[in-house]
């Protein structure tokens, strides 16, 4: 499929794709993720080199060990992340979204605190050409020189404000490395999660199909589309050739029409109708969507089936051995905070 606008990627991008992955159970978090690794990470890296901000000052700042994180930049952390967490807080009245946001901002910005600190006591060396590397990938993302100048980043006035910022991220992400170490499920860890959790690998049933469209934009293009895909359906009951249909009079020709495979929910109601309706080989239509009119023909159908253990336990094993990285990290990040000063103060 291209990335043009046709019946296909567009009734498909209705409910989006397949994703046959191991989503995260409900209150996990990548660690990438929760770290936010870069730029987060370096405003709190600059705030001891007095970082200044007269906008916010609605919320108190942090001491952590001394360094202090302003409360303009707890109030900042907690706007980037207001979409996320009113995601998981659906009917809840945004005051309650946003005191929720700021708990989580502060938590997060603690936890990035005592990295920075961690990893700069730790003195990890850095590869000069890896730097210089990620400086020519950062300055072809962002424009060259000009980057500096436009102060999207106000940690970034210069080549060497860029260069110290990559280094932290570079030190940084040997902390995460190294503290998140941890040993791999074994095999029979591995069954388990599989034997407790089938529900996650099973696949409905799902149908591959192509279709003849002729879209309708107007009210006045609703009777000749309707004619128009009659008139091939009777050519295609008289022994016609589906593709060569759709060569010569479809509106979205891509692929011949072929919408490969989708389940149930994955297209708009009247064409899943339809096309769950038949067998392979035979068609549907003339009818009608919000996308026009269309004729479509079944190719292939699977039945609901649950994908066996040997076809997913890579998976498994690595989900389940980056959860153990987070509980690691996690573990490590307690001691930390065990042993800081952390204190609210009025900056």
């Amino acid at each position: 499929m291209n990335g043009s606008v046709d019946s296909a990627t567009t009734e498909q991008s209705l409910v989006g794709g397949i994703d046959d992955g191991i989503d995260l159970e409900e209150g996990e978090v990548a660690l990438n993720d929760r770290y936010f690794i870069f730029h987060n990470l370096l405003y709190v890296l600059a705030f001891a080199e007095g970082l200044q901000e007269k906008t916010f000052r609605f919320v108190m700042g942090i001491k952590v060990n001394g360094q202090l994180i302003p409360g303009w930049v707890v109030e900042r952390q907690a706007e980037a992340m207001f979409e996320q967490v009113a995601s998981g807080m659906p009917g809840k009245p945004p005051e309650v979204v946003r005191l929720a946001s700021l708990d989580l901002a502060r938590d997060r910005l603690i936890d990035q605190a005592l990295m920075a600190e961690e990893s700069k006591r730790r003195k990890y060396p850095v590869d000069r050409v890896a730097v210089d590397k990620e400086i020519k990938v950062w300055m072809r993302e962002n424009g060259g020189k000009k980057a500096f100048r436009r102060n999207d980043n106000p940690l970034i006035r210069d080549r060497d404000d860029l260069r110290r910022e990559i280094e932290s991220k570079l030190r940084f992400n040997q902390l995460l490395e190294e503290e998140s170490d941890c040993e791999p499920p074994s095999e029979e860890e591995t069954r388990d999660f599989y034997d407790q959790n089938l529900s996650r690998f099973e696949e409905g049933e799902r149908v591959r199909a192509s279709h003849v469209l002729k879209r309708v934009q107007a009210p006045e293009e609703d009777e000749p589309a309707r004619a128009a895909m009659q008139e091939t359906r009777e050519k295609l009951d008289d022994g016609a050739d589906f593709v060569e249909q759709v060569r010569a009079c479809s509106d979205a020709p891509e692929n011949d029409g072929d919408l490969g495979w989708f389940g149930r929910g994955q297209m708009v109601p009247p064409f899943e109708q339809a096309a769950f309706g038949l067998q392979p080989g035979e068609l549907a239509g003339p009818f009608r969507t919000d996308f026009g009119w269309h004729v479509v023909k079944l190719h292939e159908r699977e039945d609901a089936s649950r994908r066996p253990f040997e076809e997913v336990s890579d998976e498994i094993k690595g989900f389940l051995h980056e959860r153990r990285k987070d509980a690691t990290f996690d573990a490590f990040l307690d001691g930390l905070k065990q042993q800081a000063e952390i204190e609210e103060v009025s900056d």
